[in-house]
């Protein structure tokens, strides 16, 4: 009797070991789920950074731009879009404006670009905000923070384009509504608008904003004063997987500079051209572009962030040297490289501010 109890005990023991091992193996199982719940809802909360623009943060931005020389032209609807216009992967907004301060608006040396996009005339050509003029204001983005960041400053002021039933369009969409039809090749979003009665679209391209009119576009012609008139640039004799590389117009180069905006300039003038001036760009290093990878090891080069932007010039006919200093730039693994239009020379035609050569 006391081997079959004892028996019996060990059964009894064995099946609750085994039924509380099952029931311990279905609370695991049972708990499993939520530990995966945050990567489905993860995504979400990413896509919702860039949030819709608010009025007082335009606001905030047209007040940062043009101090007190312009405002917000309230009698539109809407007032502003925001998307990707220049196609630098960095949200811009594109806000209806009026001159508060004319004086102001007209100074010689503005922290904008004025441009007017339905004027053949050149981009050289002294323009004038009129009194009570509508205008459009194009703030690009910069860095994670786009529009919005206190270093977003580089502006278009547009004359002649603020029309009515602002929308923004990306590419896909302007080529699949204008299917058949002779197309610009805009490099970021467009901005759809009714102007004087007609639909039409501003992009930006070749370092400036036009208009498209879908009804009138016989191709773009090439624009007076620029030196480039592609979207991007490639280095003559270089392989197929060379990496493209954007430009940027004096003008524009010089407005980041009035703005004191961050950005490294790269002088790789040959060295019989770099000895025959007595200066350089403002701020400018000065490096041959043979010897450029190297440098690369040393400061003030070394310490450069990834992310900042820098602008190479030479004084080759057609910026030879400095779209191969800007390749290798890239290569290096730096993304905001441009190319000065017009290199050195253009620079001293728009009389862009210059520094003496160090010596020795």
């Amino acid at each position: 009797m006391r081997r079959t109890a004892a028996c019996l005990l060990t059964v009894s023991l064995f099946t609750i070991f085994l039924v509380g091992a099952c029931n311990s193996t279905k609370r695991v199982a049972a708990e499993l789920p939520p530990a995966y719940q945050p990567t489905p809802q993860s995504t979400p909360v990413e896509m919702g950074v860039k949030s819709a623009p608010k009025l007082a943060d335009v606001q905030e931005a047209v007040k940062r731009v043009f101090k007190d020389a312009a405002v917000i032209d309230t009698r539109y609807s809407p007032q502003f879009v925001a998307g990707d216009f220049n196609g630098d992967a960095s949200q811009d907004i594109a806000v209806i404006v009026k001159p508060a301060k004319l004086d102001q608006m007209n100074e010689q040396y503005p922290s904008w670009l004025l441009r007017d996009p339905l004027s053949s005339q050149s981009p050289r050509t002294p323009l004038k905000v009129e009194k009570d003029e509508i205008l459009l204001a194009v703030i690009h983005g910069y860095g994670a923070n786009d529009w919005r960041d206190p270093e977003a400053t580089q502006t278009f002021v547009l004359k002649n384009v603020a029309g009515s039933d602002l929308r923004v369009h990306t590419g896909k969409e302007f080529v699949s509504a204008n299917s058949g039809r002779q197309l610009p090749r805009p490099q970021g979003d467009l901005i759809g608008e009714t102007l004087k009665g007609n639909q039409g679209y501003l992009y930006y391209a070749s370092s400036t904003y036009s208009w498209y009119d879908p009804k009138t576009f016989k191709g773009e012609a090439p624009k007076p004063g620029m030196v480039h008139q592609r979207k991007v640039v490639r280095a003559h004799a270089v392989a197929q997987q060379t990496p493209e590389v954007a430009t940027i117009t004096a003008e524009e180069l010089k407005a980041k500079l009035n703005n004191n905006e961050p950005v490294t300039i790269i002088d790789v003038r040959s060295s019989e051209g770099f000895a025959s001036s007595t200066s350089t760009v403002k701020g400018s290093f000065h490096f041959k572009v043979r010897k450029l990878k190297s440098r690369l090891s040393f400061p003030p080069l070394k310490d450069l962030s990834k992310d900042r932007e820098i602008v190479t010039y030479c004084a080759c006919p057609k910026d030879q040297s400095s779209i191969a200093a800007a390749q290798i730039l890239q290569a290096a693994g730096f993304q905001r490289v441009k190319v000065l239009q017009g290199g050195w020379n253009e620079w001293l035609r728009v009389n862009g501010p210059v520094q003496s050569k160090p010596k020795g």
